[in-house]
């Protein structure tokens, strides 16, 4: 069983119309990091650029969070390491459905290797009948929805969502705790994810404790992945 190689208008076409709906979702999302973006002193073209290179919102929250002058450089980036660690699961979940794929397609398809995208794509792939059309369709479109989202909020906060009052009457500032939470429940497997993140949870607590700043997202996030990897890894030399 592999994924075709091959793109095709139709099947470029369906998986972007199937994505529009759980695009659609996350604009209440964008267009609060866009306002919370700006209200940090950020363009609104800053922004844009921002959403359509890196489109990882929970990671661009994230970041947000950190955001001071001067940047933070070594805390931004082990914060969004650890963000998007994820991601490296589930690109080795696409591997075994990629096995001689054309190196200049591989940057697209890490592109568009977003969650909800994946989500849909991956369980077709496991029935075989992966389409690596559908898969860019539908990533390009969510891109395009989210980096709209986020210019949309760049704009508002610049005249209709000016007053930071405003802003947390409509909820906005936290809908990025929202999204946080909904993505963790996806993600949720049971169990055993119980373990993992209960470090995480208590060794961000300890961190917010014992140092200033924002570093307990650091070693919460940190401590709850290389407990997992333990975890994993114990269960792998398991006998069966």
């Amino acid at each position: 069983m592999s994924l075709s190689a091959r793109v095709t208008w139709r099947s470029f076409r369906a998986g972007a119309l199937r994505m529009i709906l759980p695009g659609l979702a996350s604009l209440p999302f964008g267009i609060g990091f866009g306002v919370a973006a700006a209200h940090k002193g950020l363009s609104t073209l800053e922004t844009t650029i921002m959403s359509f290179t890196v489109m990882a919102g929970t990671a661009q929250m994230v970041a947000l969070d950190l955001w001071a002058r001067p940047l933070p450089l070594l805390a931004l980036f082990i914060t969004v390491f650890v963000a998007n660690l994820r991601y490296f699961v589930m690109g080795a979940a696409l591997q075994p459905f990629l096995p001689q794929l054309a190196w200049y397609k591989q940057p697209l398809v890490w592109f568009v290797t977003v969650d909800q995208n994946w989500a849909v794509n991956i369980a077709e792939y496991q029935r075989g009948k992966g389409d690596l059309g559908k898969f860019i369709g539908g990533g390009l479109v969510m891109a395009l929805i989210w980096t709209g989202s986020t210019l949309l909020g760049g704009l508002a906060a610049n005249g209709l969502l000016s007053d930071p009052n405003l802003v947390r009457r409509l909820g906005l500032d936290f809908v990025g705790v929202a999204v946080f939470v909904v993505v963790a429940a996806m993600l949720f497997r049971g169990k055993r994810d119980l373990a993992p993140w209960a470090v995480a949870i208590v060794a961000a607590l300890g961190a917010k404790w014992l140092f200033a700043g924002n570093w307990y997202i650091v070693v919460g996030g940190m401590a709850g992945g290389l407990f997992g990897a333990f975890l994993e890894m114990r269960r792998g030399d398991a006998p069966r």
